[in-house]
């Protein structure tokens, strides 16, 4: 004898949360927080070593002041900090802030500050993801990387030795604050890398976006020091990352077909980044990842030779690796594509960029197409190989 039972489950969701750019924004928090619904919460902020070092004071005693004030009715915030590095954005490491927020009383009346960049961000929500099933959370980014790619989506995750990002949940924080004066602490590698990504959205989504940074970088041949003294071209450029990752975001949610396309260039990038054991910065990876897809794309038509050159130079002139480092394997490679989220049975699942500006669709409107691994093989073993600075 069996018995059926339908548990109907049909809900409706807004996760729409507020966007906020611009610069110095710690001392908005405790509005963000207010606003969201999250005043009486106890806040616990997740940062790193080096994000702690330049602002964590700062946001701790905006946050303590708020807590202290005669309407308060939370407790003070709590400071959790991890070492720097995408090798730490690990389940381990995701279990010792657990365990340190527990130790500390924290349960359900928990909202989480991520604060930092895409690491951060990626982690900290994974945190807020699961924390006694699930509390709120805020991202405060501090990078131009994390403000392009972690902070914006609700895609949080850590990863493992397989691949990047293969364990993790879809959780939409409740506010993301992107502060463009963070960006001056930075290096011009963290720059660069945050830059890979951002060519990425131009070539995805905006050929003015594109020819903007080619203005920028091939034809004045400045740099990203001086791109984050232009506040006009910073702000510009963090807008319209936001812009376009806001808008197919909006329409696909949980990557069911569209949101695909911000996959432009991570297919080989990611699979790369696990291959070298996470020792190359995402943004230079997916800045490789993008170089290369444009020259496999090229065979298939779907961009002129022209245009894959123009990627190649902007990338160059940004500076930008564009090819495989010497020394990695290409069966590292296919064994993390193998295990990547965009691998389905014997082959590679693809998107690819048409022209510059917009994204190739194929039978179905399906934003990704399927290649065989052994021709993937194939075009990475004929690839050029390059010494990157260490």
């Amino acid at each position: 004898m069996v018995t059926r039972l339908n548990v109907e489950l049909t809900r409706t969701v807004d996760e729409s949360y507020p966007l906020l750019i611009g610069t110095d924004l710690a001392g908005e928090l405790p509005g963000v927080l207010e606003a969201a619904g999250l005043g009486r919460s106890r806040v616990a902020v997740i940062t790193d070593s080096t994000v702690n070092e330049l602002i964590g004071a700062q946001v701790m005693e905006v946050l303590a002041r708020a807590a202290q004030s005669p309407t308060a009715q939370s407790r003070a915030p709590q400071l959790f900090v991890f070492p720097a590095g995408e090798e730490n954005k690990t389940r381990a490491t995701k279990e010792q802030l657990e365990d340190a927020m527990l130790a500390a009383g924290f349960n359900r009346d928990t909202v989480v500050v991520a604060l930092g960049g895409g690491v951060v961000s990626d982690l900290a929500g994974f945190v807020a993801a699961t924390f006694t099933r699930g509390v709120p959370y805020i991202t405060m980014t501090t990078t131009l990387v994390g403000a392009a790619d972690a902070a914006i989506g609700g895609k949080t995750a850590v990863d493992t030795p397989a691949a990047t990002n293969l364990i993790g949940a879809f959780h939409q924080p409740r506010a993301v604050l992107i502060d463009v004066a963070c960006w001056a602490t930075l290096t011009d590698s963290q720059l660069r890398d945050g830059m890979g990504e951002t060519v990425k959205h131009a070539c995805l989504a905006d050929r003015n976006f594109f020819e903007t940074l080619e203005e920028h970088f091939v034809r004045r041949c400045r740099g990203v020091r001086e791109m984050v003294g232009d506040t006009e071209l910073s702000g510009y450029i963090a807008r319209r990352n936001a812009e376009i990752k806001v808008e197919i975001v909006q329409s696909d949610v949980h990557e069911g077909n569209r949101r695909m396309a911000l996959n432009l260039g991570h297919t080989i990038g990611r699979a790369l980044e696990a291959a070298l054991d996470y020792s190359l910065p995402h943004g230079e990876c997916v800045a490789i990842g993008l170089n290369l897809q444009c020259r496999l794309g090229l065979r298939y038509g779907y961009l002129t030779a022209e245009d894959a050159q123009r990627v190649d130079i902007l990338l160059r002139a940004i500076g930008l690796p564009t090819e495989l480092p010497a020394g990695v394997r290409v069966a590292d490679i296919m064994r993390a594509m193998g295990h990547d989220k965009k691998s389905l049975g014997g082959a590679i699942r693809f998107v690819f960029q048409r022209g510059i500006g917009a994204m190739e669709t194929f039978a179905g409107g399906s934003y990704a197409r399927e290649i065989p691994s052994a021709e993937v093989r194939e075009f990475l073993e004929a690839q050029p190989r390059q010494e990157l600075a260490s």
